[in-house]
């Protein structure tokens, strides 16, 4: 939620008296102010820096009508391209211009969700969600918090050329994990493994420079029409363009604007404090407003080592447990949700609600777009008793957490919907077999009932 006035009229008891602003939350009685606390989670002063945009659901009503496809731009700078969401195909953009938002192909996917038509470029993932009566990306989106719609919408609700609220950029790939769902254009280390083994190197735009400028330029005179502003990499920790972005910011606040890190953290502890005591400086000094951390964690124990190869699990737990120190940091745990993972996201989320007794801990999920051979469905319905373990963990106490519980339904609905696919399960074991052969591991040690199941398809090591 956005405004202190949205929480308290969202969670009060109509015998509550009224509670225009957070400051007057100190003359509430003891045992509502205990109440919103204990139970809803409020930390006192957490609305401060807040956005002072009231959350209202997307104006536009229509059978497709995507928030993202209007609010939201992603840009690679490896690849000179742009997304309004990281399920749809994306493109080139002209980087002369940097008009990223309003490419020819956004204005005619707009343009389609006006009409009720589903657009070809990736939009298919909602829809086929949708079709299994699941929680699409789609709809979550329509009246997800924090998320705002663009200014031109105030005067034109069929406004197709507008201004982003949200912004995110992939600066580059250098990263120190190379996870199995992931690939050389977001790893470097997947890029010098695949060299290593005789395929070609990922070509980069010889213009990242040039054109990061360029995004820099952009920013100095739109940075005041954004809500939020995400850093991604590769891994930003082992990125310069992190502090390079909180320079940016002491020298051009942003003071309505969320910033945001996407991070494995699986960086050095000096390091990470270092970059968050920065963090604070531009707080305190108003040059933006919030800051949040989410951070990437799929599952718990052995299979997300292996799965997120070669995070350090206990680098990575001693490194979110001084993050959950640092109470004016929203903090978000994000996990990809395949085959490989299920079974011990229950663990995770046991986790989170420990530390989420000492401060507020939001978890969301997806599944992957790419590879296919680690869509939750290709085994068919075998994960129902794995899914209903983690939902019964997820906690409802607030919008956010409703809309992260039945998002996770719906990946459950997706799950049953469509398998088995046999060839996409023999190219899980081929692919496994792989990784072990490059990495000197051995996924048969780490997840013994995926021995059992490659049986039932004729397959063993």
């Amino acid at each position: 939620m956005s405004t202190w006035k949205e929480f308290y009229t969202q969670i009060r008891d109509p015998e509550w008296p009224d509670c225009e602003t957070e400051l007057e939350f100190d003359h509430l009685p003891q045992h509502i102010q205990t109440e919103c606390i204990e139970n809803f989670g409020y930390i006192p002063g957490s609305f401060k820096n807040k956005s002072k945009l009231v959350n209202k659901r997307f104006p536009i009503v229509s059978d497709t009508a995507c928030q993202l496809k209007w609010t939201w731009s992603t840009i690679y700078l490896t690849t000179e391209k742009t997304a309004s969401c990281h399920r749809t195909n994306d493109h080139k953009f002209d980087t002369q211009t940097f008009d990223f938002h309003n490419t020819p192909s956004k204005i005619d996917d707009r343009e389609k969700m006006l009409q009720g038509q589903w657009p070809q470029n990736g939009c298919k993932y909602c829809q086929d969600i949708e079709k299994a009566k699941g929680q699409s990306d789609r709809i979550t989106n329509l009246d997800f918090p924090g998320i705002h719609a663009p200014k031109e919408l105030d005067q034109d609700i069929n406004a197709i050329h507008v201004s982003p609220r949200m912004l995110e950029v992939y600066f580059d790939n250098t990263c120190n994990l190379k996870c199995l769902y992931c690939g050389p254009h977001f790893s470097s280390l997947w890029d010098a493994e695949n060299v290593k083994f005789g395929q070609p190197a990922f070509a980069k735009s010889k213009d990242i420079e040039r054109n990061k400028q360029k995004l820099f330029d952009w920013l100095k005179i739109h940075r005041q029409d954004l809500t939020v502003f995400n850093i991604l990499g590769g891994e930003p920790l082992y990125q310069p363009e992190l502090e390079q972005c909180l320079e940016f910011f002491e020298q051009y606040p942003a003071p309505e604007l969320k910033l945001q890190m996407f991070t494995n953290l699986n960086a050095r502890l000096p390091y990470l404090q270092k970059i968050i005591q920065r963090v604070k400086r531009l707080i305190d000094n108003e040059c933006i407003r919030e800051f949040e951390i989410t951070a990437s964690l799929d599952c718990w124990g052995a299979p997300q080592e292996y799965v997120r190869y070669p995070l350090d699990l206990q680098q990575w737990e001693k490194n979110f447990e001084y993050l959950v120190g640092e109470s004016w940091i929203n903090l978000i745990i994000n996990s990809t949700v395949t085959p490989l993972t299920i079974k011990t996201l229950p663990g995770l989320l046991q986790k989170i609600n420990v530390w989420s007794e000492k401060r507020k801990i939001y978890h969301y999920q997806n599944s992957v777009n790419n590879p296919r051979h680690m869509f939750i469905d290709i085994f068919g319905d075998i994960f129902q008793e794995d899914f209903a373990s983690a939902i019964e963990l997820k906690p409802t106490h607030t919008p956010e957490e409703l809309a992260s519980k039945d998002y996770l339904i719906g990946i459950a609905k997706q799950s049953q919907h469509g398998g088995p696919k046999p060839k996409e399960v023999h190219r899980l074991f081929d692919f496994l077999n792989t990784m072990d052969h490059r990495r000197n591991t051995h996924w048969p040690t780490v997840f013994p009932w995926l021995v059992d199941e490659f049986k039932k398809y004729k397959l063993s090591k």
